[in-house]
This record gives structure tokens, C-alpha cells and sequence, in this order.
């Protein structure tokens, strides 16, 4: 048991910082101060001249060096997020101890390999575990975990653990090893990984070993490291980026996918590592989530922990709110792309999908931005309903399919009706009459513009649903009814609880009527197009509205502001309505 230490990190770094701006004081005030001593030579009154000064930067940097170490270490060896004063056991008393430990161990290890390159026997190997064992907690400081890498070499760290794996198979090589077989070296490669970790971590290694690293070293090495020990979030997602790039016909082919199980398992151990992956790269998000790769797996529950790793990562409130929106937009460009493989591709629905589920209960507080999108295509002179950047960059077809693509999932479709319906319910649409004064109807317009532009979306992402005739059906007749819910909200109170259920009733009888509509059409049993049935479909839920007013005493509208009413659902709904309808076919 080595030095008992206590450090508050953040006082200790703020301390750092403190060092380093005195540092610059010192080094921008030497040149004119030595220069004014040369200078005045005798004259000078001063009384040491300048080595006081050089023994306070040379002071201020050596203890700005050991500070460093010391923080870097014990943050290694207490749990991540504790704060105040963390103490520990160090190994070392000094950093220039821990370095030189490193390098005595790693000539011992690489004694033991090159007799194994030799021998390359089961004795030979054991004597190379042993070795690796005997590095123990020393790992966990940094400044040992550098030399003992950088003594050793990436091509002599990479040689250690193909050693092993060239054993485990072909597969094993292209494919990854599963985490039970790797818990059999935990005590052993699990030290270098182990090491890697604490020296990449705070920034130790040189360009050799980290850029170069990811780069040439077999993915199932690097994957392995993933899953041996808690490796960085730039690490991480380095990894992923060269992972994910792959063709999907070495994902997709035959066997086990573990590399990809170990990717999906860091990131559950990380998930603001994946946020800001998909944030950052427009690309990424497509490859993750390609239904050829995360379907492909052969790994039981994959999709499941998938799904749990994605709402970590992206739900409301998780992470940093900009990299999560961020990471929205490029899911949403991504899986709305015109040639996305979610919707009518060779990998067929996504029923049954939690990955799809998963999505559409976080894709929530982003409906507003999506629905400004429509709404701008309805109402394009309301240029203060536009989207904020930068979802004023998404093209609604985009986003159109998007909705489309979680679809395709029943349970996803429920879920986003579920968001839209309180999404319109938010809007309040019921304290602004249409028919009051300018202010009073500029609200009215407005939100009732956002309120379509929801019901647009809900529709247009519909067309590409995969369903029956009689869900499709049931969909369309739900999302017609969306804005007559706020209506009627508007003009029926509900603390009466006898209105209420009438009001509910009637809203009921207005869905059986649209659906018998659409059904009709849908079975031929009408000759109308898919523009009559539109023109019946907004005539009913006009005459749904007035009506309404009528039966509960409610003042009556005018021709004229009927007409209006009329005319308002036919600019938010039609044009969707006809090509839903015209998608599907009568």
C-alpha cells in the first residue's frame, strides 16, 4: 500500500489554471526584465536578479505536472461523478517513479512475447498472462500506463491480443468475440486495455496511438477493448465511426455480430458518447440504425438493448440539449432520406420494432419544429410560425418520411398519434375565438395553423405506413378527427360532465362517419376519386363543427363564417388528404 492522498479535482484544476496564468505572467515579463538588467550591468539595484523568477515558473510548472498526475490518477480510482475531497491509496509517490515502473514491466512482458513468437506453446502463453496479471492496480495510474504502452509499441500491444484471437477462428476475426470469452482474459489483455484506457483517457499517448491505432488495428481488437474496460468517449466513438463505415454485406453476412454487441454495450455505459456521435456526423445515424445492420445481428434481444440505448441517449432532457437536438435532426434527415431502406426496402416492415418504438416516444418534443415545416407549406405568408434553425433546413418530404419510416411500427403510429393529440391540446387553441378581434384571430390562425401542420404531418407520414386497408383506414379517421378535438374543446365546456359525454359521443359518431367514408373508397363501392372523397371528408368535419354549436346553445356561425371554418380545414388538410388517399388507391 503506497501514499494516502485527498484532492478536490475541481479546486485542484482551478488551482492548475491559476499556475498557468501566473506561468505566462512570468514568461511575457523575463525577455524586458533580463534585458533592463543587462542593461543597466552595475547600476542595477535589484538583489537576486532574475533567478528568483526562473525558480518560480520552474516551481509553477514542476507543480502543475505532479498536481496533474495526481488528479488524472485518483479520478481513475474513485467512482465517476463523486465530488468535494476523494482520497485514495497511490501505488507511487512520484510520477517519475510510476513512469519508470512502466518501463521495467512492459521489458518484462515483452521478454515473455517474443519467447512465446518462439515456443508458441500453452506454457509459453501463460507465462505472457502471468506477466500481464503482474501489472495489477499499477494500470490505473496514468503515468505508468503511458511508459508501460509506450515502451511496448502499438505493433507489439496489437500482436499481444491477435496471439489470442487467431485462436478463437475466422469468425472471431471478422466478427468480434463475445463477452463471456473475453471475461476468460479479463485478467490479463484486460490489463492492457485497462492501461490504454487510463493513458488515452487524459491524453498520454502520442498520434501512434490513438489516430494510427483506430485506423490499422483489427476491429475485433478494438472492440475487445471496449468491452475489457471503460475506454474514452473519443476513443468510443472513433471506433464506431471506422465500425459502422464497413459494408453492410460483412455486417450482415453469416454469424454472431459482437463487434457491434460490444459497440452497443459501450454505449450503454455511455450514452452521451452516442449523443454526440450521431450529433456530429451526418452519416453515422444512417449506418446505425440501416435495418441491414441492427436486424442482422444473430444476437437475441439486440434490438431491445438497441432501443434502450437510444432512449438514454436521446430522450428529453438527456445529455447536452444542443448535441441532442443536433442528433435529432441528423436521425430525422437520415431515416427520411427519398431512398431510405425503412420504408418499402428489401428488409421489409418494422413491425414489432422497439427500435422504432423507442424513437417515436422521444421524437416528441420536436413535433412543434416539424409541424412549423408543414404548417409553412400551408401558410406561407405566417412567417413567424416558420421553423427555428436548424430545423428550417429539413425538407418536409424528409420529414414526411421520417414519420413514415416509425410507422411502419403499429405501436410507434399509436405512440406519435398519442403526441400529436397532446401536442394540440398544448396549443390551447380554445382561449382564442376565430371570430373576435384582430388579436384574438391572428392567435386563432396561427395556432390553428400549427394545429394542421400536425395533422399534415401525420398524414403525409402515413402514406408510407404498411397496413391493412381497415388500419389505414382507422388512422386517417383519427388524424381527420385531431382538429375537430380542439374544436370541439373550444365550444362544448366539459365541466359538465353530461356534456362531456355527449360531446365525446358525437366526436365518436364524426370518426365512424369519416371512416365509412374511406373504407367505402378503399373497397370500390363508390365511384368517387380520391378528391371527391377528400371534398366529403372536409365537408363533414365542417358540418360536424357548426352542428355542434347548434345542439348546445352555442351562438350560431355565419354563412360567411362558415364558409371560413370550411375553407380553414380544407388549406390545412386537403392536398395531404388526397395524396393519402391516393397512395393507397380506391
Amino acid at each position: 500500500m503506497g501514499e494516502f492522498v485527498g484532492i478536490d479535482p475541481g479546486r485542484a484544476d482551478q488551482l492548475i489554471q491559476q499556475m498557468e496564468a501566473g506561468k505566462r505572467v512570468l514568461a511575457s515579463t523575463r525577455p524586458g526584465l533580463e534585458a533592463a538588467i543587462d542593461e543597466a550591468r552595475e547600476a542595477w539595484t535589484g538583489q537576486q536578479g532574475v533567478i528568483v523568477m526562473h525558480r518560480s515558473w520552474a516551481f509553477f510548472d514542476e507543480s502543475q505536472r505532479d498536481l496533474k498526475w495526481r488528479i488524472d490518477t485518483i479520478r481513475r480510482m474513485v467512482p465517476s461523478g463523486a465530488q468535494g475531497l476523494v482520497t485514495a491509496f497511490f501505488t507511487f509517490a512520484t510520477e517519475s517513479e510510476a513512469a519508470q515502473q512502466g518501463k521495467t514491466d512492459a521489458a518484462t512482458v515483452a521478454e515473455v512475447l517474443k519467447r512465446h513468437n518462439v515456443e508458441n506453446t500453452v506454457e509459453s502463453w501463460r507465462k505472457v498472462a502471468d506477466a500481464l496479471a503482474a501489472t495489477g492496480e499499477k494500470v490505473d495510474d496514468p503515468a505508468y500506463a503511458a511508459a508501460l504502452l509506450e515502451s511496448l509499441g502499438p505493433d507489439r500491444f496489437r500482436a499481444t491480443f491477435m496471439h489470442w484471437m487467431k485462436d478463437k477462428g475466422p469468425a472471431a476475426m471478422q466478427k468480434g468475440v463475445p463477452p463471456g470469452t473475453l471475461a476468460q482474459v479479463q485478467g490479463s489483455l484486460g490489463q492492457l486495455a485497462r492501461a490504454y484506457s487510463s493513458a488515452e483517457g487524459v491524453g498520454r499517448l502520442g498520434e501512434e496511438w490513438r489516430e494510427k491505432l483506430v485506423e490499422t488495428t483489427e476491429l475485433s481488437v478494438l472492440t475487445s477493448l471496449l468491452t475489457l474496460a471503460k475506454q474514452s468517449e473519443t476513443f468510443l466513438n472513433q471506433v464506431a465511426t471506422r465500425l459502422l463505415s464497413r459494408p453492410l454485406t460483412v455486417e450482415s453476412s453469416a454469424g454472431q455480430n459482437w463487434n457491434l454487441n460490444a459497440l452497443v454495450d459501450a454505449y450503454d455505459a455511455n450514452p452521451q458518447a452516442l449523443q454526440r456521435l450521431l450529433a456530429e456526423s451526418k452519416l453515422v445515424p444512417g449506418w446505425l440504425l440501416h435495418p441491414g445492420r441492427f436486424r442482422t445481428t444473430g444476437i437475441a434481444g439486440f434490438e431491445e438493448k438497441l432501443a434502450g440505448v437510444l432512449d438514454k441517449a436521446l430522450k428529453p432532457g438527456a445529455g447536452v440539449a444542443d448535441l441532442r437536438d443536433q442528433a435529432w435532426l441528423n436521425l430525422v434527415n437520415s431515416l427520411g432520406a427519398e431512398d431510405t431502406p425503412w420504408i418499402g426496402g428489401q428488409w421489409g416492415t418494422f413491425k414489432d420494432s422497439p427500435v422504432s418504438r423507442s424513437l417515436a416516444e422521444n421524437v416528441t418534443p420536436y413535433l412543434d419544429q416539424l409541424a412549423r415545416g408543414q404548417a409553412k407549406l400551408s401558410s406561407p405568408d405566417l412567417v413567424t410560425l416558420y421553423p427555428t434553425s436548424p430545423w428550417d433546413k429539413v425538407d418536409p418530404d424528409v420529414a414526411s418520411r421520417f414519420m413514415g419510416a416509425l410507422m411502419q411500427d403499429k405501436a410507434a403510429a399509436s405512440a406519435l398519434m398519442r403526441a400529436s393529440q397532446n401536442y394540440m391540446l398544448g396549443l390551447d387553441i380554445g382561449r382564442f375565438r376565430p371570430f373576435g378581434d384582430e388579436g384574438m384571430q391572428a392567435e386563432y390562425t396561427s395556432r390553428s395553423a400549427l394545429a394542421g401542420g400536425v395533422a399534415n404531418l401525420m398524414l403525409s407520414g402515413s402514406t408510407h405506413a404498411e397496413w391493412s386497408d381497415d388500419e389505414y383506414a382507422d388512422w386517417l379517421a383519427d388524424t381527420m378527427a385531431l382538429p375537430i378535438d380542439w374544436l370541439s374543446n373550444k365550444y362544448w365546456p366539459i365541466n359538465d360532465p353530461t356534456t362531456a359525454t355527449a360531446r365525446d359521443k358525437g366526436l365518436d359518431d364524426a370518426k365512424d362517419i369519416f371512416k365509412d367514408i374511406i373504407t367505402g373508397y378503399f373497397d370500390e363501392k363508390t365511384p368517387e376519386n380520391a378528391r371527391n372523397v377528400a371534398d366529403r371528408l372536409v365537408e363533414q368535419q365542417a358540418q360536424w363543427v357548426m352542428s355542434s354549436l347548434e345542439q348546445h346553445g352555442q351562438k350560431p356561425l355565419t354563412i360567411y363564417q362558415q364558409d371560413e371554418v370550411r375553407m380553414a380545414f380544407r388549406g390545412r388538410l386537403y392536398n395531404a388528404l388526397i395524396d393519402a388517399l391516393e397512395k393507397r388507391g380506391g
